[in-house]
């Protein structure tokens, strides 16, 4: 992943998880996870998968399939919200080109996502599923990267494990959820709160990134491009003062 102004990218392993039989899956960061042994095993019947992971679930991405759903936290002005969104706002376009990953033949398909171009290269011989949020294709995601270079995934080794289970708790506690209109309107909300702060003549508020790898605040939203306009005339008078 490249952030604006760094001079390395950011790079992490993550854990992609898909419980076939319960059409369900987990993403989170392996460093995040304190124990990788998060299956439990029982003889009986009735065994049951309690998922916690590290860090209060920040970089988890929850996946039902049979609910169509996934689950994923998002900061708003310092404080964690839930947003459960849908699996069925991917618009792939798939292509006939192939290529080979990791022994699987693999072919392209392309869409455009929340303020993106993407190119991902997915196996009709495995699962459906992909990694963070990207979903939608009749097959595993085992590649894939925004055309801008922003942010790329790309599978390194798959392992198949056979345990029993019965059912996969969500990490996520659902009574609250914001759907992603829902939270994109508080973002916005608490980002112009951010910029009109000002505890005195002298000092300035605060700007907020337009978001990451989706983009929350649209480049032409005429509220918010409106406060940022006062929030740099505002700079620009201070800085005349201080001079």
């Amino acid at each position: 992943m490249n952030f604006d102004g760094a001079f390395e990218p950011y790079t992490s392993t993550y854990k992609y998880t898909k419980y076939i039989e319960l059409n369900k899956s987990i993403f989170d960061e392996q460093e995040e996870i304190k124990n990788a042994n998060t299956l439990t095993e029982d003889k009986d019947d009735d065994a049951t998968v309690y998922f916690t992971p590290s860090g209060k679930n920040i970089s988890v991405i929850y996946k039902d399939y049979n609910k169509r759903a996934f689950y994923s936290k998002h900061e708003v002005a310092y404080k964690y919200f839930v947003v459960k969104d849908s699996l069925d706002i991917f618009n792939w376009t798939i292509l006939e080109d192939k290529k080979e990953l990791l022994g699987y033949t693999c072919q392209l398909a392309t869409m455009d996502y929340r303020g993106r171009e993407y190119q991902a290269w997915f196996t009709l011989n495995l699962p459906i599923g992909g990694p963070w949020k990207f979903d939608g294709l009749p097959g595993m995601i085992l590649e894939l990267k925004s055309t801008d270079n922003f942010i790329v995934f790309k599978a390194t080794r798959i392992k198949n494990a056979k345990i029993k289970l019965d059912k996969i708790q969500n990490p996520f506690k659902v009574k609250k959820t914001l759907t992603w209109e829902e939270f994109k309107e508080l973002y916005k909300k608490k980002a112009i709160e951010l910029l009109n702060f000002k505890p005195n003549e002298n000092t300035l508020g605060i700007e907020s990134s337009r978001g990451g790898i989706e983009n929350y605040i649209h480049p032409n939203d005429m509220e918010y491009n409106e406060a940022l306009r006062h929030f740099e005339k505002s700079k620009l008078s201070i800085n005349r003062s201080r001079h």
